[in-house]
């Protein structure tokens, strides 16, 4: 229930934010160019999940929602075969440890659970992983490509949500008790626990 004139405040200073990041990425990126460190640096840009504005009623982050669990995450390297591609797939943040250990031919360690999205770089269709998981409170969340289920408690007691990004992006039809969707939610709640189980 924020008023009008302080809900456009906000937006404009998470807009106007998010342009000085970006501004800032670009003087980095010129130097590199500049000084010839572009042809042997890898560079990752991420940052911490997105603010809601005022989506599902929500400011700022504490949701399970696409708003709150997305990130931006671009990975350039010298020598990238294709440039400016975007991949769909679902990918970690535990997922970059292992993608600069690949890229830098160095053996990643036998304990770490991310996976190298080098597979990506090379091939924008390919699938590292079948779904991304996040955690908050009392509720997990995985998102595949097309679906996010999200599960609310430790047996899923307190309900469930389940949302198809290919009709409904900004995730406003709860599908979990939708009769078409017996299949999908059977196999998300497996694959879901499988996840945690990990």
């Amino acid at each position: 229930n924020i008023e009008k004139e302080l809900a456009q405040e906000i937006k404009e200073a998470y807009y106007a934010t998010i342009s000085f990041v970006d501004a800032q990425v670009g003087r980095i990126l010129d130097q590199l160019e500049f000084y010839g460190l572009d042809k042997n640096t890898v560079v990752v840009f991420t940052s911490d999940h997105g603010y809601h504005m005022g989506e599902h009623g929500h400011w700022q982050k504490q949701t399970l929602f696409e708003n709150a669990t997305r990130i931006p995450l671009i990975i350039s390297t010298p020598n990238l075969e294709i440039k400016g591609t975007r991949s769909t797939s679902p990918v970690e943040l535990i997922d970059i440890y292992p993608t600069l250990m690949d890229i830098t031919n160095i053996n990643t360690p036998q304990h770490v659970v991310g996976k190298s999205l080098t597979p990506l770089m090379k091939n924008v269709n390919a699938l590292v992983r079948e779904s991304a998981l996040t955690r908050w409170r009392n509720g997990y969340s995985i998102k595949t490509k097309r679906y996010r289920l999200t599960k609310w408690g430790s047996n899923g007691e307190l309900g469930y949500e389940l949302y198809d990004h290919k009709s409904d992006k900004n995730e406003l039809i709860n599908l979990a008790s939708n009769q078409y969707y017996d299949e999908v939610m059977d196999s998300l709640k497996l694959m879901i626990e499988q996840r945690i189980a990990e």
